[in-house]
């Protein structure tokens, strides 16, 4: 029996969600400043654990962990490297400003003289100003007791002081701990709540998380991008001109960057002012000149910036007006503090995609633009093949040339039965399938590790058990491919072949020589030959260079996962073949997908 909810009582249950998700936030705000700290580092962390398990195929927790233990070492390691000479630069810059308020506050104006007979005297204007300088260098014992109060209001007291230590220890280990989880489970994450949503809302609810990806990706990527950029410009042209605390004032114009539109003008100021008050240390030119000339180059980086570099860099997702990042900003020091500050901008602009959205959909207009249909994967790989014209073609031995021992996968199947009393509908099969990918990639990372350590007499004496654990058939029970052969023969007279496998040479030419095939091949790469295996490109890359071609002039094909990953890491194309152990999904990133070898044919 389902009791469907009606219109009104949905209302009062999503009224009733927001008033309790408003009353979390306002209550837990103490939380609020770690959280976002976790999300940023998660979101960090991804891109180099993607890019590993991309790029060579290793186990995403394994990634992760080794990863975030890295983290750790940088971040206790950072502060005795980095720390002391951040230290340096901005007490420097500290006692330069120091200085310049100094200046200021001596000076005294003097009447300025307008022709013919008027004169404007600034000596009252600048006293207030004067005054407050002053009170800015030598602070009285009342000031300085507040600003003690307001920075450290746990000074007067040994135990805050413990506390305090002990409150931030505990909250890294927090930010870290969620931070581990958000990078080793988000992919699943995303996949369990989008198979939550509801079927009419899921293609929308995609975009809408792609757009607001989109910002946080142009943020992070992009601001750190510029900040590194315009830093190092900044830095190079003050050395060059020779103004002074040159690294820090790079070091400054660079931090800026993540505000944007507002912090970049502040560090020309800053710089400007210091050009004004010390000249240069080695232009023969008057310090007004020289503030002009350093403050007309600000003017052009920060042309050069808006119109060059933040479009290609940054893109428009963060474009946003100065005035809208100051209120932004302003609001988020008050409720976060300096995170506040730096994350302003992006979350402005993220509810700024949050807000277009709820008004398409209030006004009933399409939120997004439509999609364009991609093309079929035929139509891409002609279009590829069109492109590259390929010369080679590399092959995978087992499951690609050489049949899958199924007999294997049925007894290994046969051995999982006890899992039915637990999950009744379990595909025990498919469940041999996946743990044959496995062990593959085990025994692969096993054998290069054995080879790099030069432990060759231990391989051998493994050799049959990792042929077991590999679920590849011995030599003595070789079974061609149907069709592969010949399609073999066809190929051979159009292009370059050559073979990509983990066996040892003596069984690959087993093969090559009782199916009469090795005049065939002009490459032949086995494990015996390389220290590293799939899916390290490696092997790849040899064969391409017995093959006298580039890696762009090459298609490997394969039957699992490894094999794609192995040929998009040396810059080749990958065919897929279902003839073996890997299904679709594990060839997904594959250019083009086939039901067995003997298709080649139609697609070459």
């Amino acid at each position: 029996m389902n009791a469907r909810w009606s219109p009104f009582i949905k209302q009062v249950a999503v009224i009733g969600l927001l008033i309790i998700s408003i009353w979390v936030l306002v209550r837990g705000r103490m939380l609020l400043t770690p959280v976002v700290l976790s999300l940023l580092l998660a979101y960090l962390l991804s891109f180099p654990v993607h890019w590993i398990v991309h790029r060579t195929g290793w186990p995403r927790t394994v990634v992760v962990l080794v990863t975030f233990l890295l983290t750790i070492v940088l971040v206790i390691v950072a502060p005795v490297l980095i720390v002391p000479h951040l230290v340096t630069l901005i007490g420097s810059l500290g006692s330069t400003l120091f200085k310049i308020a100094q200046e200021l506050a001596d000076a005294t104006p003097r009447p300025i003289s307008i022709p013919p007979n008027f004169t404007v005297d600034l000596g009252d204007y600048y006293a207030p100003v004067s005054q407050w300088l002053r009170s800015v260098i030598s602070p009285d014992v009342t000031t300085l007791d507040r600003l003690q109060t307001f920075l450290f209001p746990f000074a007067s007291s040994a135990a805050f002081v413990v506390r305090s230590a002990v409150t931030s220890v505990l909250w890294t280990v927090f930010i870290l701990a969620t931070s581990f989880y958000i990078v080793k489970d988000g992919p699943w994450m995303g996949r369990w709540f989008a198979a939550r949503l509801p079927e009419g809302i899921r293609p929308e609810a995609e975009r809408l998380a792609k757009e607001l990806a989109g910002v946080w990706d142009a943020f992070v990527r992009g601001q750190f991008t510029m900040a590194l950029m315009v830093g190092l410009i900044v830095w190079v042209m003050t050395t060059l001109l020779g103004v002074r605390n040159a690294p820090a004032l790079g070091l400054l114009s660079g931090v800026a960057e993540f505000v944007p539109g507002v912090a970049p003008a502040i560090a020309g100021m800053v710089g400007t002012l210091i050009a004004l008050i010390f000249g240069s240390n080695w232009l023969p030119i008057p310090n007004l000149w020289f503030a002009a000339l350093l403050g007309l180059f600000y003017i052009l980086l920060s042309q050069f910036e808006g119109v060059y570099l933040a479009p290609r860099v940054v893109g428009r997702r963060i474009s946003l007006h100065p005035v809208v990042v100051i209120i932004g900003a302003v609001a988020g020091a008050e409720m976060v503090g300096v995170l506040g500050i730096l994350l302003a901008a992006p979350v402005i602009a993220s509810l700024r995609v949050l807000f277009g959205y709820m008004m398409h959909k209030l006004l009933d207009e399409e939120p997004f633009p439509p999609l364009q249909p991609l093309p079929e994967r035929s139509v891409l790989w002609a279009s590829l093949a069109a492109e590259r014209s390929p010369c080679a073609i590399l092959f995978d031995l087992d499951g690609t040339l050489v049949e899958a021992d199924d007999s294997t996968i049925e007894r290994l199947a046969g051995s999982l039965t006890f899992l039915r009393r637990v999950f009744r509908n379990v595909d025990l099969i498919h469940l041999a399938r996946r743990l044959f990918l496995i062990s593959n990639f085990l025994a692969n990372q096993f054998v290069s590790l054995v080879e790099t350590l030069r432990l060759n007499r231990v391989l051998y004496r493994m050799n049959d058990r990792l042929r077991l654990l590999r679920g590849v058939r011995p030599p003595n029970a070789f079974v061609a491919v149907p069709g592969s052969t010949e399609m073999l023969r066809w190929l051979a007279r159009r292009y370059r072949l050559g073979i990509v496998t983990s066996r040892p040479r003596e069984e690959t030419f087993f093969f090559l020589n009782q199916y009469g095939l090795a005049s065939l091949f002009r490459s032949v790469v086995t494990r015996d030959d390389v220290r590293r295996l799939k899916p390290d490109p490696l092997p790849m890359q040899l064969a391409a260079r017995q093959l006298g071609a580039t890696p762009e002039q090459c298609v490997m094909v394969g039957d699992t996962g490894m094999d794609v990953r192995a040929a998009k890491a040396a810059g080749m194309l990958a065919i897929g073949v279902l003839s073996g152990f890997g299904e679709e999904k594990d060839l997904r990133d594959a250019d083009l997908v086939i039901s067995s070898t003997a298709q080649l044919g139609a697609w070459l």
